[in-house]
């Protein structure tokens, strides 16, 4: 939409983005390439397959057990590695952050 010759974007549906995000994680939960443990969630990197990619990956799953797993906003989540148990992300005080790229 145009408006005073400026781009306007609609803000996207919240609810529709939420519910895709659960499905997303629901279903990599069934094939066992995400497991969620506490505050710590194992996930293959490789999934990742960048830095802005991972970060968004953090933060949709932080969103996700927000709703799901009854989290507080400032709750710290620990992303490991889902064999070896490395750390490779985390979030921490309302900011994402990979330490595999």
């Amino acid at each position: 939409m145009i408006y005073a010759k400026k781009k306007i974007q609609h803000v996207s549906n919240l609810a529709a983005q939420t519910a895709k995000i659960i499905a997303n994680v629901t279903e990599l939960e069934e094939k066992n390439l995400l497991r969620i443990d506490g505050n710590e969630i194992f996930i293959y990197p490789q999934i990742w397959k960048d830095k802005v990619t991972a970060l968004n990956w953090i933060k949709c799953l932080h969103l996700y057990c927000m709703v799901k797993k009854r989290f507080k906003e400032t709750d710290t989540l620990y992303f490991k590695h889902f064999e070896t148990g490395e750390l490779i992300g985390s979030f921490k005080n309302k900011k994402a952050s990979v330490l595999v790229f």
